[in-house]
């Protein structure tokens, strides 16, 4: 019988309330958490996650001596002492499959534990998730990094910090503000460049390429609104979601529905018009440029509700003033990797950071 849903950062406490002890009986200063990949992090979890790399689990930090000289037998001695079960979940992980993943174990009670207690160390884990970019963090590797990345890890639960993590998440916590405007300045050049292309390929009698410049107009829509709320985006699976949350989406997700449901251009055009003055809304009650018109114009004498995005972009450039954001600022905009890109294995391979750095030096 499969037991009532947990969430998983719920586990994880519950986990670590049995890891706690047996750390402390050491005398092993450490950081405990559920942090990196997974719904669980995000809180976004549910029955259906629980079928792989899911269940009661979490990171265990030691400094690099004490990992060195600890890590291997008190991951052993965590075998023998958890317990088969918390909060009606085993404890126990089935042995990889062949893509890596790890389902729900099996075993006899009071047989060792093959449990999701990782043990490493904060490099190891800032390794994982954000490759060899370490804070304090450049303006080239704010950009490199994927939001889904940096949200992996300032999001889910820190349960005990000795060893520093917090401080990194305090730093990761949101874009530095000349870095925070670029970001904006690059959706809004985005939007310049896509939103008039969406009617024009209606009225040409291509709907469906209408269809899918206007999906791709409303994801960077959405990306921005969560800009102007000053948090990360989730990657696609997530988006939708997650943006449901943001407080500016209850004037934007109607429009928004309106635009990716409707049947013809002109409907569709009219629709995205109400989405990106609702943007322009929020720009303005940011206060960070002198205002500016929210209402659409034509794009020259075709009849297209837009909107003067690039008029936003550059008052937003304009008021840069760190030297390597301003240095950027001065080719076109093109934003951080999340915007250049939908690659999910761009923005998953932490190993290309290095390499995509190239585009912002």
């Amino acid at each position: 019988m499969t037991p009532a849903f947990v969430p998983g950062a719920q586990l994880a406490r519950l986990l670590y309330g049995h890891v706690a002890p047996v750390l402390a009986a050491r005398g092993l200063p450490h950081t405990a958490a559920l942090v990196g990949p997974g719904s669980d992090v995000l809180g976004l979890d549910d029955a259906t996650s629980t079928d792989h790399d899911w269940g009661p689990r979490l990171q265990v930090l030691l400094s690099p001596a004490d990992h060195a000289r600890h890590a291997a037998a008190l991951h052993d001695e965590l075998r023998h002492v958890l317990p088969d079960e918390v909060g009606g979940w085993t404890t126990r992980a089935a042995a990889p499959a062949a893509d890596g993943t790890r389902g729900q174990g099996v075993g006899d009670p009071g047989t060792p534990v093959e449990h999701r207690v990782e043990i490493l160390t904060l490099d190891t884990l800032l390794t994982r998730v954000l490759g060899d970019v370490r804070p304090p963090l450049a303006v080239a590797d704010w950009l490199v990094v994927p939001q889904q990345r940096l949200l992996s890890l300032t999001a889910g639960v820190v349960l005990h910090d000795d060893l520093g993590l917090e401080d990194v998440r305090a730093h990761l916590a949101g874009y530095p503000r000349d870095v925070w405007l670029y970001q904006q300045a690059s959706a809004w050049w985005a939007i310049a460049e896509d939103a008039h292309l969406a009617p024009r390929a209606g009225m040409a009698g291509d709907d469906l390429g209408s269809r899918l410049v206007t999906a791709r107009v409303c994801r960077t829509a959405i990306l921005l609104a969560f800009l102007q709320a000053r948090r990360y985006a989730p990657y696609d699976k997530w988006l939708g979601t997650a943006f449901r949350g943001l407080p500016a989406s209850d004037g934007l997700r109607t429009p928004i529905d309106r635009a990716l449901a409707a049947a013809d251009w002109e409907t569709r055009q009219r629709a995205l018009g109400q989405v990106l003055v609702g943007l322009l809304r929020g720009h303005n009650a940011l206060a960070i440029t002198p205002p500016v018109p929210e209402e659409t114009v034509p794009f020259h004498a075709r009849p297209f509700e837009v909107v003067d995005a690039e008029g936003v972009a550059r008052l937003l450039l304009a008021s840069v003033t760190d030297p390597d954001v301003r240095s950027l600022a001065r080719r076109r905009p093109v934003g951080g990797i999340d915007l250049v890109t939908q690659s999910a294995a761009l923005a998953t391979d932490v190993a290309l950071t290095s390499t995509l750095r190239g585009l912002y030096t």
